[in-house]
């Protein structure tokens, strides 16, 4: 394989990484707006526990299927590392764009989300279970 090749592969996964972090970003939207609905229904009854059960259920696997789209759009940068260090080390000379990303990423091994990434899942999950759980304060 070569480097042009190697580069062409990692700019078309970032199009489908771009594409997934934003079909995440509507789904937790989607999450925060059943919570919402879950608390206060339309109809001004009190939500029943199935309801809150089901809500619960579908926010979660929103968080989790968050953070597992986000691992893998995050392993597409030491992927590429270890792919442009395979390269070099089998005697292909690479460019310097290509070692300094290879220094840049730092690893050639996905690590998984970063921590503030960590946090903000489990705000919003805070966040979701908070609204369908907690009690309405009075006015």
């Amino acid at each position: 394989m070569e480097e042009y090749q190697i580069w062409t592969l990692f700019n078309s996964a970032r199009i489908g990484n771009s594409l997934s972090i934003i079909a995440t970003i509507l789904l937790i939207w989607l999450g925060l707006r059943t919570a919402m609905q879950t608390r206060t229904p339309t109809s001004g009854e009190e939500p029943n526990i199935i309801a809150k059960v089901l809500s619960t259920g579908f926010c979660a696997l929103i968080v989790f299927f968050t953070y597992n789209v986000w691992t893998f759009a995050s392993a597409s940068g030491p992927i590429t590392a270890r792919a442009l260090s395979d390269l070099k080390a089998s005697g292909v000379e690479i460019s310097s764009a290509a070692q300094g990303y290879i220094e840049y990423v730092g690893t050639t091994e996905p690590t998984g989300i970063s921590v503030p990434g960590m946090v903000f899942l489990i705000i919003v999950l805070i966040m979701m279970l908070g609204q369908i759980w907690l009690p309405k304060q009075s006015d």
